[in-house]
């Protein structure tokens, strides 16, 4: 949602550098901020879905040595630093509706644009990976718990 919402933000400030129509800016700074709010959304529920999978690893599978459960350890640790990187992410997108004239103004403006563009793509992307990742991880060992239970 927050990837759709900057990418509109983004075309609409592109349009607006080319024709110079003040509305399309107004819609896109909208768009940038809804992207900001969107993002800092997710940033709370990726961290809270970090925090919670640490402490399900932790309190389940103590102790436990097999090979898909290290996996799933390390998927966690894995997961912290995506979590961690969402809330940088979160303010420079809450500052990107204040900056958005700035290309116009300032001259080559246009490279850091691309560039903030780019940044934002390949963290949304990694996170994106790390928590599918995780999650399935996650949902094997529920199935490796029931499992368990039932040859014993």
């Amino acid at each position: 949602m927050a990837f759709c919402a900057m990418m509109s933000a983004f075309v609409l400030a592109v349009y607006w550098m080319k024709t110079g129509i003040g509305s399309l800016l107004m819609l896109a700074q909208a768009a940038a901020a809804l992207a900001a709010l969107l993002r800092l959304r997710e940033a709370v529920l990726e961290a809270g879905l970090v925090f919670k999978a640490w402490r399900y690893v932790k309190d389940s599978w103590r102790g436990v040595r097999r090979d898909d459960i290290r996996q799933l350890r390390s998927y966690v640790l894995r997961s912290i630093v995506p979590a961690l990187g969402a809330w940088p992410v979160v303010v420079g997108m809450a500052c990107l509706p204040f900056l958005m004239h700035l290309p116009v103004v300032v001259p080559g403006g246009e490279e850091v644009f691309a560039i903030a563009t780019l940044l934002f793509v390949m963290h949304f992307a990694a996170a994106e990976v790390s928590y599918r990742r995780l999650a399935g991880a996650v949902v094997d060992s529920l199935d490796s718990r029931y499992i368990c239970a039932l040859r014993v």
